[in-house]
């Protein structure tokens, strides 16, 4: 068997950099908890959510589309068009975020927080990762953005008595994004040859259509999130929306890693679905299978282990609110399996992915926001605030329901042929 070296330096260098970004949420959540009052919480897990849906949006589905297109361009001038488009892409849409974040503050409470985050939007705008990745580039950026974090988590530690400890924690999350991307700003963006390969109005219409489906599931499936946890403050308490946010990043951060596992297999999952549907079965069963084993064990933790989970988590120590701690404890028990089906379903997805079948992949997203709704109303109707905890098993069971009913329907189809 040959190893392309790249490759296995490209999955180390995302696992790296995806890590770091999971294992720096975690470390950031507890220097908040020890340190400011758990009620408050909330509104930063809400600012947080938001900035991820501003993102997906200014992103417009170029981190996915771009990266294929470098793949495939031929010469360095087919690289320089992609690179201008991508950029000409999200220019619209990050001029759309800024002006409802700024209106913000004028229609809803606590409307400054979402103002500070800003910065982790623009930062979206530059973000060179589709052309780091494409071009097996990302180590050096990896590296860097681990010294950037880890120096903001020791400036937050060494701030943590601080009044204003969230917003410094949001205001700062988005500047070292936004720092790091800058880095490479001159070196992917700023080029004589970008700017006169800028698209035309024509042109830039096609790709707006060409990328909407891919930007419509990536803000279906974040709605599906968001919408939520928008929602949960006026049917829950807060103390009950910080401890449902702390295990909505939880949640997060081990989506993360999957999406990791999902981009660095993709280039030998193509290779094993070209060569026919047995390669891929094959390869699928026993990727599933070790998914499954370590999946289990993290659901067993999950239930069995909660509160010792919870102190490791929260750095050795109990939180001052026993409250928030106990309401932890409960949540980690309902999600126990959650990390299963998303581990589980990311196949499912990829395989959706490779054959191509965008619209399908649309539809799933459209049910998945359906099933959020649904779950809202249920809020609205009565349903006890301690049962909301279950909307990520809910959310995580439909997703892969569906991605395997439209796995089967694919299959079949192609059988028929």
């Amino acid at each position: 068997m040959k190893f392309h070296l790249p490759s296995i330096n490209q999955f180390a260098a995302l696992l790296f950099l995806t890590i770091t970004n999971a294992v720096f949420q975690l470390m950031v959540l507890p220097i908040l908890i020890h340190h400011t009052d758990t009620a408050k919480l909330g509104v930063y897990f809400l600012a947080l959510s938001y900035s991820s849906l501003l993102g997906i949006l200014v992103n417009f589905g170029t981190m996915q589309t771009s990266m294929v297109a470098l793949k495939l361009a031929q010469n360095q001038e087919e690289e320089v068009k992609v690179i201008a488009q991508t950029i000409s892409l999200r220019f619209f849409p990050l001029l759309f975020a800024l002006l409802i974040t700024l209106v913000l503050p004028f229609v809803i409470d606590n409307g400054i927080y979402f103002i500070l985050i800003l910065p982790m939007v623009v930062a979206e705008f530059i973000n060179p990762q589709f052309y780091l990745i494409a071009t097996y580039k990302i180590s050096k950026y990896a590296v860097i953005n681990l010294i950037l974090r880890v120096a903001f988590v020791a400036l937050l530690f060494f701030w943590k008595n601080d009044t204003y400890l969230i917003q410094g924690a949001l205001l700062g999350t988005g500047i070292i994004m936004l720092v790091l991307n800058l880095f490479y700003l001159k070196k992917v963006f700023i080029q004589t040859r970008v700017i006169q390969n800028l698209p035309s109005s024509k042109q830039l219409q096609q790709l707006y259509k060409t990328n909407s489906l891919v930007l419509g599931n990536g803000l279906t499936v974040h709605l599906q999130q968001s919408m939520y946890l928008f929602a949960l403050p006026a049917f829950v308490s807060p103390l009950f929306l910080s401890a449902y946010g702390f295990i909505d990043k939880l949640v997060s951060s081990f989506r993360l890693l999957v999406n990791a596992y999902s981009s660095a297999v993709m280039p030998h999952a193509t290779g094993k679905h070209a060569q026919g549907i047995m390669a891929w079965k094959k390869l699928k069963k026993q990727q599933n299978i070790l998914l499954t084993i370590s999946c289990l064990i993290a659901a067993a933790v999950l239930y069995f282990f909660p509160d010792q989970l919870l102190l490791v988590l929260l750095m050795g120590k109990k939180n001052n609110d026993l409250a928030f701690f106990t309401q932890v404890v409960q949540l980690m028990k309902m999600i126990s399996w959650v990390p299963l089906l998303i581990a589980l379903n990311v196949l499912n997805v990829l395989e959706i992915f490779l054959e191509k079948k965008y619209t399908a992949y649309f539809g799933s997203g459209l049910f998945l926001l359906f099933v959020s709704l649904i779950s809202i109303d249920a809020l609205k109707l009565g349903l006890p605030q301690n049962y909301a905890g279950y909307y990520p098993l809910l959310i995580e069971s439909a997703s892969f329901l569906i991605s395997l009913f439209i796995v089967q329907k694919i299959r079949s189809a192609k059988t028929s042929e």
